[in-house]
C-alpha cells in the first residue's frame, strides 16, 4: 500500500518568514487610504440665522462627484474656539451633487487664544463600496483641513463672544419676563423694560444706542419717531446699583411672513463701549415675551 510522504516539520524561522509574507501579501491588497478629500468634495463653515441663538455653526460639505460621499466621523476645532466639537449625527452621506449642513455647538470664544486658522477633521467612505475604488479616489480617507469660512463670520462671532465676557464682567443686562402696555396716539403700544445690574467690579460700559427688529421698531422717546437706532447713553460702570430702561415698541411691518418666518425679531440690538471696543450685542427675550411680542404684531395690525 502506497504511503503520503511526510514532509519534515519547517523550522521555526521559516513558518516567521512565511506568516510575514502573508501579512504583506494581504496588506498590499487591501484598499488605500488617503489623507485628503476627494476631488470635488469641498467643506466650508458658516453661522444661519437659526444659528445665531444656539451659538452654533454648519459645516457644509459639498459633494460635486459622481459618487456617493459618506461622513464617518467629524470635527471642528480652532485656537479661538475651544476645545475641538464633534459632530453627533454621524454617518451622514452626501449623494452626487448634494450638499449637506453638518450642525455643531460652538463652545464660547477664547478670547485669551491666539490667532491660528481652525481646522475640520473628516473621517470619510467614498463610493458605494470597496470596488468603487480606484488609484485616484481611494474608498476610505481621512482629511485635516482648514474650511472656507463662507461669509468670514468666525472672527465676528469671536468678537461678539469676547464682547459680552466684557460686558458681563461689568454688568448683566437682562429683559423682564413680560411686556407691559401703554396707550400713545389712542393705540395700545407694548414697553419692553430691560435692567442692568452692575457685578461691583466697575470698569467700562456704556450702553450707546438700541435698535429695533424686523419685527418691532423701537420708538425714540425724544420726537416720538421709530428711527434705525435709539439713543440711550447709559453709563452703567459707574452705576452702583441697576439701571432700567425701557423700549416702546411698534409693529415694524405688517406682513404676516414677518411672525411665520421669525428667526431674529426678539434679539435686540444694543451698541456698547466696553474696555475691549465699542460694537454690537444681541439680547434675546423669553418664549412667554416672544409669544406676547407675536400676538401684540398681530393685534396692531389687526390680523385677529
Amino acid at each position: 500500500m502506497n504511503r503520503r510522504r511526510r514532509h519534515p516539520p519547517l523550522p521555526a524561522f521559516a513558518v516567521m518568514a512565511m506568516l510575514l509574507l502573508s501579512a504583506f501579501a494581504l496588506s498590499s491588497c487591501a484598499e488605500p487610504t488617503a489623507t485628503t478629500l476627494p476631488r470635488g468634495v469641498t467643506v466650508d463653515v458658516y453661522q444661519g440665522r437659526f444659528d445665531y441663538a444656539d451659538h452654533a455653526l454648519e459645516v457644509a460639505v459639498a459633494n460635486a462627484t459622481t459618487l456617493p460621499f459618506t461622513v464617518l466621523a467629524l470635527s471642528f476645532s480652532s485656537p479661538t474656539f475651544t476645545p475641538p466639537v464633534n459632530y453627533e449625527r454621524a454617518p451622514t452621506t452626501i449623494q452626487p451633487g448634494d450638499t449637506v449642513n453638518l450642525r455643531l455647538l460652538l463652545p464660547p470664544a477664547d478670547c485669551s487664544a491666539s490667532s491660528g486658522e481652525p481646522r475640520v477633521h473628516v473621517r470619510y467612505v467614498f463610493g458605494e463600496a470597496a470596488g468603487s475604488a480606484t488609484k485616484d479616489t481611494p474608498a476610505t480617507g481621512v482629511a485635516d483641513l482648514t474650511p472656507r469660512d463662507r461669509m468670514g463670520q468666525l472672527p465676528t462671532i469671536a468678537a461678539e463672544d469676547c464682547r459680552d465676557d466684557a460686558v458681563a464682567a461689568v454688568a448683566t443686562i437682562e429683559p423682564a419676563t413680560a411686556l407691559r402696555y401703554v396707550t400713545l396716539a389712542g393705540q395700545q403700544t407694548a414697553v419692553l423694560d430691560f435692567t442692568a445690574t452692575p457685578t461691583g467690579a466697575g470698569g467700562l460700559l456704556m450702553i450707546d444706542d438700541v435698535r429695533g427688529t424686523v419685527l418691532v421698531g423701537a420708538l425714540d422717546p425724544a420726537n416720538g419717531k421709530v428711527g434705525d437706532t435709539v439713543p440711550l447713553g447709559l453709563d452703567i460702570g459707574r452705576a452702583t446699583s441697576p439701571v432700567t430702561f425701557s423700549l416702546t415698541l411698534v409693529p415694524a411691518r405688517c406682513d404676516p411672513h414677518v411672525v411665520v418666518e421669525d428667526k431674529r425679531g426678539t434679539f435686540f440690538t444694543f451698541t456698547v463701549t466696553t474696555k475691549l471696543d465699542t460694537g454690537r450685542i444681541f439680547i434675546g427675550v423669553n418664549d412667554a415675551v416672544r409669544v406676547e411680542l407675536y400676538d401684540y404684531v398681530g393685534r396692531r395690525c389687526g390680523w385677529s
